[in-house]
């Protein structure tokens, strides 16, 4: 449905009564700007398992300090669901870089051989070193299973969506730890899913440490397509005393309650995007949504969408004449991780911004931090673009039991 400017404006003002405090959110203290991290967000990743020369993503993650780190990648289902882990050793100013491909190959980072891993416990028994491939056939073709929402060799259930395009989706997130843990796939336990283990409960102990040090990036890469956008990971820095349970927001908080055992900054929940899907992006434009499912998400049988999803969404596009457009859903975003097409979501123009709110149409006091990007393509002439949006309400200080 197609309103002016003066409808849409109506409509904000209405949810400025109904929840103040959502429609007024400063960035405070909760602002992200490139710098260097605890924990880095790569908030989507594709790669086409039937096709070498198909869509692919290359990340980066590298050590902003001087000495030696080491780190837990994790990687995730566009359900929100772990499905891999494995330490990667970092030295000073170190750059580990990594083919998301190579993953569903079975093949794993190889880092550390030949260094003193003594500052870091356990990593006697699990190495960080590898003779590859580490994954055995059976848990490749577990891995590239769950990544397609289909059944696998080794469970029963599904942990994500089933698009039937042969592409591996989903997120992945990079924590410094404290100790190594080693490889493990299919339902991998040192992951921030295990909260009481991997986040210090109280007991003085911490696998995930609050050592900001981290920064990355990631590039999609499509050589069929003949193009290549990427951007900076996102860099989440902790601070124990600024992000202090109880019923405290934190990008981790749905794994522990909200009581801010991870005190990792949370990220924002509604964004403008801006886009161009015509003209010398004739190519098509795409928004990448990343978002928090704010419970812990769960296996289904194959073909069925569990709860919390589809998650909702009140997002609306205004064009370059201020014309707003509401689309007829609120499931534009429905999953934890998604690359979405601007055609798709039914707006009449081709240039303008999109507004991307992750707080509930059925409740506004629910809260959902979420990442967005696009990214445009020329087509045939080979070129292409992609940045982040830009965030207009935080999360920061909002208690998520209430607010």
């Amino acid at each position: 449905m197609r309103q002016s400017l003066g409808l849409f404006l109506c409509l904000a003002a209405l949810l400025a009564t109904t929840s103040p405090a959502l429609a007024q959110i400063p960035a405070g203290q909760c602002a992200i700007p490139p710098g260097l991290g605890a924990t880095l967000l790569f908030p989507y990743f594709e790669v086409d398992l039937n096709d070498v020369n198909g869509v692919n993503t290359v990340l980066s993650i590298n050590n902003g300090l001087a000495n030696a780190a080491l780190t837990r990648v994790v990687v995730w289902t566009d359900w929100g669901i772990p499905t891999l882990a494995f330490d990667v050793w970092l030295d000073g100013f170190d750059v580990q870089t990594l083919s998301v491909r190579s993953l569903f190959d079975g093949t794993i980072p190889s880092t550390g051989a030949g260094e003193d891993l003594s500052p870091f416990g356990f990593c006697d028994q699990f190495p960080p070193d590898h003779a590859n491939p580490v994954l055995t056939a059976s848990q490749v073709s577990q891995l590239r299973a769950d990544h397609q929402g289909q059944l696998g060799p080794n469970f029963i259930t599904c942990v994500g969506a089933n698009f039937g395009d042969g592409i591996a989706r989903g997120y992945i997130t990079v924590d410094v730890t404290s100790e190594c843990a080693g490889v493990e796939g299919a339902e991998p336990f040192w992951t921030p899913v295990s909260s009481g283990a991997y986040f210090d409960d109280g007991d003085g102990f911490a696998f995930a440490i609050n050592d900001n040090r981290l920064w990355g990036d990631y590039t999609y890469l499509d050589f069929t397509g003949s193009a290549a956008q990427g951007s900076q990971a996102v860099p989440l820095w902790a601070d124990e005393t600024l992000f202090t349970g109880p019923s405290e927001y934190t990008f981790y908080g749905r794994f522990h309650n909200y009581d801010a055992r991870d005190h990792r900054v949370p990220l924002p929940l509604r964004w403008n995007q801006r886009f161009l899907n015509g003209g010398a992006f004739g190519g098509g434009a795409d928004v990448i949504v990343w978002r928090d499912p704010e419970t812990p998400s769960l296996s289904a049988p194959c073909g069925v969408t569990p709860s919390p999803f589809p998650l909702t969404d009140s997002s609306a596009f205004v064009d370059e004449d201020s014309d707003v457009f509401l689309p007829a859903s609120n499931t534009q975003f429905p999953i934890a991780t998604q690359r979405t097409s601007i055609s798709s979501l039914g707006a009449p123009f081709d240039f303008g911004f999109l507004q991307v709110d992750t707080t509930s149409q059925a409740d506004p006091r629910a809260l959902s931090q979420a990442w967005v990007e696009t990214t445009l393509s020329a087509g045939s002439f080979g070129f292409s673009a992609s940045w982040p949006g830009t965030p207009t309400a935080f999360t920061c200080g909002l208690d998520p039991a209430i607010e």
